[in-house]
Parts: C-alpha cells; sequence; structure tokens
C-alpha cells in the first residue's frame, strides 16, 4: 500500500498530512479537520472536479503532490453554538448591509465638462499599486509643499474617499490643483469651463505621480531604434534607444485591429540629411521594445487637428481589440526568447487554473448562510484561488521574478483591466466613460462602467462594443496588465 504526503494550505498556513491510498475523502477531511479546526461539514478543499466525496480514494483523486491544496473553511473556536437563525433574504438587508454585499465602486462627481478627468482617474483607481503607493504617501507640510505634492495628496484624498465606497465622490479640489499645475485644463469658453481631453489629463497626472510616487517604472517601455539609409543600404544603420510611457495606436483605412496600427507606429519613414550623399535623403525607423512594463497602456489615436475647422476631429473607425494581448512579434531579439518561453508556462498554469475555476462554478452550493456571509465565503475562494495560482506562477517564473514587487511584465502577454472611452466626432466636445473589470470575478465577465457618478455592472459583450465604428463609445485608452501578475 502506497502512502500519500499531501500539503494544503489554510489562511495562509501550510500543513502537511499523511494519507494511505486506500484512505476515502473523509478521512482526509478529518485530518485536516485534527490540523486546522475546521469542521468537516465547513471545510471547501480546491482541488480539480471542484468536489471531494466521502467515498472517494486518495488514489483516484490524481492530485499534483507538488503544490499545496487550498482549503477554505472558518475553525470552531470552541465557542457556545448559536441558537438556529433564520435564512436572511436579500430584500430583507438595509442599506448598510446590502453594501456589504454589493460593495458597488464609488462614482465621481461631474463637475462641469469633467468627465475627462473623472474617467482618468477611476481607471488609475483601479491599479492596486499605484493605489498603494498613494495611501503610503507623505509629504512636506504647509508652504514647503511643492505643486505637485500638493495634487498628490489631494488624489490621495480623493481616493480615500473612493476606497470607502461612498455612492459618489466630489473631487473638486483636486481639480482646482490640477488646473493649477496644468492651466492647459483651465481653458474657458463663453465663460464655461471646455472639454478636455482624457488621454492628455491622464498623461498628466501619471507624470506628477512619477516625479512623486515613481511610478514610472510600473507604466515605462523602453526601445531600440533602427534607422536605416534606403539610399546606401550598406551603410551601417544607427542605433539609439528611448523611453515611453504608452504604445500607439495608429489608424488607417487599413486598420481593422489593436495589433496592425500598434504595428504600423513602430515603423516609419522619416527624411534627414546624410553626410555621405550630401543631401536629404529617406530613411526608414524600425522600433522593437527591450523593455515590457506590469501595465501597458495604449493609445488609440483618433484625434487629429482639422485645419479647415481649427479643431480637433475624431477617426471613427471600427477598430478590435483583444481581451488578451500578446505583444511577442514587437520584441527586440535580446528579450524575445525567454519572454516567449515564459508565456508559454504562464499559459499552461493559467489553463489549469481556469479550469479550477469551472469546476467550482458548477459544484452546488449547499451552503445555508445569509448573504452577507456567503459573501465573506466568495471573498475568501476568491483570495484562494488567486493564492494557488501565484503559488503555481512562482514555480514557473525565473527564481528572480518577484510576483509581489516586480514592475515588468516578465512574459510577453497581457490582459485588459481598464478603458477609457469617448463618444461624439470631436475632442472638444462628447463624453468620456471608463471601464473597469471587476477584480473580484473570476470569469472576467463582469466589469464596472462609470458614467460620472453613475455606476452599474456591464458583461463582456458590452466591453466588445466599445471598438468604434461611429459616435457611439469607442475605446481611446486600453490599460493592459501583465497575466499573473
Amino acid at each position: 500500500m502506497s502512502t500519500f504526503n499531501i500539503s494544503i494550505k489554510n489562511a495562509g498556513k501550510l500543513y502537511d498530512i499523511e494519507l494511505e491510498s486506500n484512505d476515502t475523502g473523509l478521512k482526509f477531511k478529518e485530518r485536516i479537520h485534527e490540523l486546522t479546526n475546521i469542521p468537516v461539514e465547513r471545510q471547501k478543499i480546491l482541488i480539480k472536479g471542484g468536489k471531494l466525496n466521502d467515498d472517494a480514494t486518495v488514489s483516484s483523486l490524481n492530485l499534483n503532490l507538488k503544490q499545496p491544496i487550498m482549503v477554505l473553511g472558518t475553525p470552531d473556536k470552541g465557542l457556545p453554538s448559536k441558537p438556529a437563525e433564520k435564512h436572511v433574504f436579500i430584500e430583507d438587508l438595509n442599506q448598510n448591509q446590502l453594501n456589504k454585499v454589493g460593495m458597488e465602486p464609488s462614482g465621481l462627481v461631474n463637475l462641469g465638462n469633467t468627465c475627462y478627468l473623472n474617467s482618468s482617474l477611476q481607471t488609475l483607481f483601479q491599479i492596486n499599486e499605484v493605489t498603494d503607493r498613494l495611501s503610503k504617501f507623505e509629504s512636506t507640510n504647509g508652504v514647503n509643499r511643492t505643486p505637485t505634492e500638493s495634487l498628490t495628496v489631494s488624489l490621495k484624498g480623493v481616493f480615500q474617499q473612493m476606497l470607502k465606497k461612498h455612492e459618489s465622490v466630489n473631487p473638486m479640489l483636486f481639480l482646482t490643483l490640477f488646473r493649477n499645475v496644468y492651466p492647459q485644463f483651465a481653458e474657458q469658453e463663453r465663460g464655461f469651463f471646455k472639454q478636455q481631453d482624457a488621454e492628455e489629463a491622464f498623461s498628466q497626472i501619471l507624470n506628477a505621480l512619477g516625479q512623486t510616487l515613481k511610478v514610472g517604472d510600473l507604466f515605462r517601455l523602453s526601445f531600440k531604434t533602427e534607422q536605416k539609409c534606403l539610399a546606401l543600404p550598406e551603410e551601417t544603420p544607427k542605433i539609439d534607444y528611448e523611453d515611453a510611457f504608452k504604445l500607439n495606436c495608429h489608424i488607417n483605412i487599413k486598420t481593422n485591429f489593436l495589433k496592425d496600427g500598434i504595428l504600423d507606429g513602430l515603423k516609419e519613414s522619416i527624411e534627414k540629411y546624410n553626410d555621405t550623399l550630401q543631401s536629404n535623403t529617406e530613411y526608414e525607423l524600425r522600433r522593437t521594445i527591450t523593455r515590457l512594463p506590469k501595465f501597458l497602456t495604449v493609445h488609440f489615436v483618433r484625434f487629429f487637428w482639422r485645419r479647415d475647422t481649427q479643431k480637433k476631429s475624431k477617426i471613427l473607425r471600427r477598430v478590435q481589440f483583444p481581451f488578451e494581448l500578446d505583444v511577442a512579434d514587437m520584441l527586440d531579439e535580446s528579450i524575445k526568447e525567454e519572454k516567449v518561453s515564459i508565456r508559454d508556462k504562464i499559459r499552461k498554469v493559467e489553463k489549469e487554473n481556469l479550469d479550477m475555476i469551472r469546476d467550482f462554478k458548477k459544484a452546488k452550493n449547499e451552503s445555508t448562510s445569509n448573504p452577507i456571509e456567503q459573501q465573506e465565503e466568495e471573498n475568501m475562494k476568491l483570495l484562494s484561488i488567486k493564492s494557488k495560482f501565484n503559488d503555481d506562477l512562482k514555480q514557473v517564473l525565473p527564481s528572480n521574478v518577484n510576483l509581489e514587487e516586480t514592475t515588468e511584465n516578465p512574459s510577453s502577454v497581457y490582459e485588459l483591466s481598464a478603458i477609457i472611452t469617448h463618444s461624439g466626432s470631436s475632442a472638444d466636445s462628447g463624453h468620456y466613460q471608463s471601464f473597469v473589470k471587476d477584480q473580484n470575478d473570476l470569469d472576467g465577465n463582469k466589469w464596472w462602467k462609470f458614467n460620472d457618478d453613475k455606476v452599474s455592472s456591464v458583461t463582456r459583450e458590452k466591453i466588445e462594443t466599445l471598438a468604434g465604428g461611429g459616435e457611439s463609445d469607442s475605446a481611446l485608452i486600453l490599460v493592459y496588465k501583465g497575466v499573473g501578475l
């Protein structure tokens, strides 16, 4: 008879269990109870297939003995048992209880053509690394603060209010300071503040936070740039290196997909003076990526200046974007092989993780707890599955990659996490909104729509309609996050 040495993980602690091959699922649960004090009936064990039957033998479970098995449940603290409670239904809960169950994010008040700012703030708020650094920010006091420090302190206050999940938050102080630091956003017409470009606002806020919070590395791309003279192909190309904080997706009459527009933007022709020819001639300029950030910002270059109307007009063409973006074909050869290798390993772990999520979605919920307790249990399940995913990732990533601290993407693949959209035909008018992926939804099907102070839930199908093709909502900025980070 063979012996199985199984590791389990509960509430961040690891436990070792030794079982025989013919031991049953019930025996396994009893051993878990001995170690964690979680009653058998309260245990939820994350194994492939979703549910561990009491009469199943350990040898039939096909367990991965190299990875700990996640166990959910609250331990029995030996307290007297409570009297039986009646079932609690959603319609019976008061508003405070409903807020705890729903946990709907906060909206932002529109202070007069400020949807461009609200959509930018909602997008930045969903980036946990920015929010965490902001919460720890300390600056000099009073008159010794620089304008950028004052702006950062104000943003910290706005985000603290948003963390409390108030129905709506008024960002008036931040807006006032923002216009002081960047006067172009204080432009008025006929006594009213004008609509502004969300991409410009988003970039300026990031620029300010780069100075005060040093968040630049989270978004910084690095490029190798090669300039080649087309008239003298034998001439050695000139090599330069440069940084940027976004990828541009250029749109022309042939652009149908995001990657087409990005790749077009990485190649261009310029005219410059050539010493050998003693005249101006055409050069081909080609960029390849040498550093991938944790967060990849992609800008749809939809606005252009029209001389006849003296306004920024909008390219309305439909350009489809993926929920998962692989930039392997944009990488420099110096990093491509390693990034692709890690990408393939991550995708394997990702598939196994999705299989586990699918199994648990199928599993029947036999809980008799009230909605608040069910929500807490769902949150615990989410954290445990994410924890297992991180544990599995650490096994395939290079030893020098710290998932919690890295500012780079170790692979070439990203997942979409936020979008800023614009509706209308001109940058000086129309309306901006943001759409943010719900980080607590394991399927990736639930997104939050932020229309200033109006917040609603939408599905993945709605996100697919944001590719443009008219004056309705079309994606302007996409924020991607490295898969697994």
